[in-house]
This record gives structure tokens, sequence and C-alpha cells, in this order.
């Protein structure tokens, strides 16, 4: 009879410690995947470009190796357990916009204008390079590797702009464009899976300063980027 109580209590206390372990794994487990979920990612974004203009002048057309590129430190902040998260950071954007246009200037320098180069040359670019703040609303679905798509705004000041114009006889850099709006804020978007998305960028302000320059001409960039760390 005492045999049967012993072996009767040795059970329960194996069922208590084999329970006990079991709760231990899946609170475990699931503040595994809370962790997850809360870690913040994509706190490195690099993008690869090609740029463009709407409403390019008559007579000026577009080179298709006009590249550039954008490098972003962000800093990820999850929404709670859900898949969505906010991220805000900084960087720097460069843009290349090859064309058949040169940058001419009005007599007074008051307006900026491009007109169609008829002679022959290698290499003619409109370089601008912009220090850029981006914010992000951001869906990612859970587990290591996500699908994500994110929507979002960002805005830059013009630190740099050049043109650079090559031919046989030699080349020649240009700073200090007149009449180019120093502060550029526009839309952003992009769609991918783990670490690589398409990604593109539309602006709400134009190149030129209102009135002193090419009317309409907005820039827009679409690209691959890569998400990391």
């Amino acid at each position: 009879m005492k045999k049967q109580v012993y072996n009767i209590i040795f059970f329960l206390m194996a069922v208590c410690g084999v329970s006990a372990q079991t709760d231990s794994l899946v609170k475990k487990g699931a503040e595994e995947v809370q962790k997850k979920i809360l870690d913040p990612k994509d706190r490195i974004v690099v993008d690869f470009n090609f740029d463009s203009f709407l409403h390019l002048p008559q007579g000026i057309a577009q080179k298709a190796y006009s590249l550039g590129g954008n490098v972003f430190f962000m800093w990820d902040y999850p929404f709670g357990y859900g898949p969505f998260s906010l991220a805000f950071g900084a960087g720097l954007s460069t843009h290349d916009v090859h064309t058949n246009g040169r940058i001419t200037y009005s007599m007074d320098g008051s307006y900026t204008s491009f007109e169609p180069i008829t002679t022959k040359f290698n290499t003619n670019k409109l370089s601008l390079n912009y220090v850029e703040v981006p914010l992000e609303l951001r869906m990612r679905t859970r587990g290591n590797h996500n699908f994500k798509i994110t929507l979002g705004v960002k805005g830059g000041y013009l630190y740099n702009v050049h043109t650079k114009y090559e031919d046989a006889d030699g080349k020649i850099k240009v700073y200090k464009i007149r009449n180019i709006n120093p502060w550029r804020y526009g839309a952003t978007f992009r769609i991918g899976y783990d670490r690589y998305n398409i990604q593109a960028f539309y602006a709400l302000s134009e190149l030129f300063l209102k009135g002193k320059g090419e009317a309409g001409m907005v820039p827009f960039s679409v690209g691959v980027g890569l998400l990391l760390y």
C-alpha cells in the first residue's frame, strides 16, 4: 500500500515538473516572439536609383544612365506587438541626371534655362547632393524574414550642386548653379521582402525657384534598395 502511495506521489511530482518546464518553454518562446516583433530593424538604408525630372524642357532628352543613390541611418520604433513601426533618421542623397541640355542664364542672371547642345560631347550632367531627414510608417510581417511596405516623406537641403561637361577638348565643372531651389521635399515608397526592396521618391517641390527657372521640373527617382542591420 505504501509503495502505491509513493508511486502516486512520484507520478504527480513528475507531471508537475513536466508541466512547469512546458510552461517555462512556452513562456520563453512567447517572449522570444515578442522580442522579435519589438526589436528595431532596418536601421541602415542603402538605395540605388534611376533619377529624372518630370516636364523636361522641349528639345532636352535624358540619358538612361542617370544614376544616384541614398544612404540613411534610421531609428525604428515598433508600435507594441503589432506589424507597424515608425522610423526617422538622417542621411545623404546624390543624383546625377545626364541630358543634352546646357545650363544658360538670362542677361541679368535672374532666370535659368536649358539649351540643347548641338555639338558632339561625351558627358553632360547635373549633379545634386542633399542632406535629408526621412520619416517612414513601416509595416512588416512577423518572423526573421519579412514582407515589408513603407510609406513616408523626406525633406532635405541642397549642400552641393554642379554641372560637368566633357568633350574632345577637355572637361569643365561649374558650381553654384543659380536659381535652384535649395530645399526639397516629397513622398517615398518601398515594398520588398527581407533585406531587398523596390523604392521610389516623388518630389512635391520643383527643381528651380518659382519664376526663376524652367517651370514644372519635378525630381523623381525609382530603384532598388537594401535594408541592413
